[in-house]
């Protein structure tokens, strides 16, 4: 199969954010660029200063202390989402960061209140993100973010937590309902029992905790241990197809095609779960280049796009975290173990007029009242007045013109086909770009 350019636009918006023609592969073949697209790309983990961790526990400090060490936590949280940010808008990471960006939607765990569990979660998930699921799931469920989010350090053999066991099989394999029962879930309770952290945030195996007993999961019994019923959930194909299906959400189209996602599942179980053969399948599949232009970008996508067309820099942490905030997706705090819903509740009606707004505004340098969801009544209730949020991103148009010479603007922005705007923008004037980016066909990918 030979791609057309706006196939490649759509390519590299779906593997990469976005990335100028110029930087494209010059090639035609669809094999050919998707192999370079991932093959060029380079696994940097993600490193900040962080102090020597202080394995005494935080009840155990005075409240002063506490809530210095909250205060100075919480700024590192920031500092390693500004850092990740800025790792997508490099084109040899992009793809890199955008599957890690999946799988922090997958294996959503909430740790922004502790910058060594973020780090080390986020590093886990990059170091798997091309390599072997059934390698990132064991090593995800060992992690310090994922053991204290699901509270196993609680799952002990005389009063076993079943939180983990619950959404191991509805939320990060097998689906809701998918061959397991209520009975499996307690059985695989008792075979994660002992599975808990050391002082300085290191898995451990409690083995005084954990249940030995005979356990049935699945209509198999053994003595099995966390490792084993993770082998059970891998070998059944049904894992394969939910993970399968996730990834059409997010690379494809959110209107599921039972086919499709079928194809991706068996190559998924066939290769024994290898992601790198699988992503290859979906980027060279005919399929995936009918779905252009019906994603809706979500917040991440969003950001870090416009940025990568507009070379910015997000060097105020700060701001980059107010723009998470206000669009709806905040790094490292999804909402609940299910993750970001996505689909068309990124665009509630208050998101999609700041939405909207928002590349004028980046561009122009403008600032804006924010007026989304409770914080608008609580204000009213108490009177306090809105502050005004101001954009200081510097944009270099010279470098933009460049980028885009002797290419349609409109091929360059927008990846729908919408033959009245095509006529209406023509010219790569600035007043023509930013009119492009506050319409509502920049908002899809």
């Amino acid at each position: 199969m030979k791609l057309t350019q706006q196939h490649k636009n759509h390519l590299y918006a779906r593997t990469s954010f976005f990335t100028h023609p110029k930087y494209q592969s010059k090639k035609e073949d669809v094999k050919t660029i998707v192999d370079t697209i991932i093959n060029n790309q380079v696994r940097q983990s993600i490193t900040i200063d962080l102090p020597e961790y202080n394995p005494v526990p935080m009840k155990k400090l005075s409240k002063a202390k506490r809530k210095e060490l909250k205060r100075e936590w919480k700024k590192k949280v920031v500092e390693i989402n500004q850092k990740w940010i800025q790792q997508m808008l490099e084109e040899d990471k992009s793809f890199i960061e955008k599957m890690t960006l999946f799988w922090h939607g997958h294996f959503a765990c909430d740790t922004s209140k502790n910058p060594y569990t973020t780090l080390q979660l986020n590093n886990i998930l990059r170091k798997h993100a091309l390599g072997n699921f059934k390698d990132l799931l064991l090593e995800v469920s060992q992690s310090a973010g994922m053991i204290n989010y699901l509270h196993l350090k609680q799952n002990k053999k005389k009063k076993p937590n079943e939180d983990f066991a619950r959404e191991l099989c509805e939320l990060f394999t097998l689906g809701r309902d998918v061959d397991y029962t209520e009975y499996d879930v307690k059985e695989i309770a008792r075979a994660f029992t002992g599975w808990t952290i050391s002082p300085m945030g290191e898995f451990m195996f409690n083995e005084k905790q954990h249940d030995t007993g005979v356990k049935t999961i699945f209509g198999q019994t053994g003595n099995f241990k966390g490792e084993d019923v993770l082998k059970l959930i891998t070998d059944n194909p049904n894992t394969a197809k939910f993970i399968a299906t996730k990834l059409y959400r997010f690379f494809v189209v959110d209107r599921l095609d039972e086919a499709n996602i079928q194809e991706i599942a068996q190559v998924l179980y066939k290769s024994d779960y290898d992601l790198t053969k699988t992503m290859r399948y979906l980027f060279n599949a005919a399929w995936f280049y009918q779905a252009e232009g019906k994603l809706i970008k979500s917040p991440i996508d969003l950001l870090v796009g416009m940025g990568k067309t507009f070379d910015l820099k997000f060097r105020r942490a700060n701001l980059l975290i107010k723009y998470q905030k206000y669009l709806g997706q905040i790094l490292f705090k999804p909402p609940n173990v299910a993750g970001w819903s996505g689909g068309r509740d990124w665009i509630d009606a208050s998101r999609l007029a700041f939405r909207l707004r928002l590349g004028s505004l980046i561009l122009n340098k403008g600032s804006f009242q924010i007026d989304i969801g409770a914080d608008l009544d609580e204000r009213s209730e108490n009177k306090v007045s809105a502050k005004f949020t101001r954009f200081y991103e510097e944009i270099n148009w010279l470098s933009f013109a460049e980028n885009i010479k002797e290419e349609s603007i409109y091929d360059v922005l927008i990846r729908t086909e919408n033959p009245i705007l095509r006529a209406q923008f023509k010219d790569n004037e600035k007043s023509t770009v930013v009119k492009l980016i506050s319409t509502p066909d920049y908002q899809l990918t």
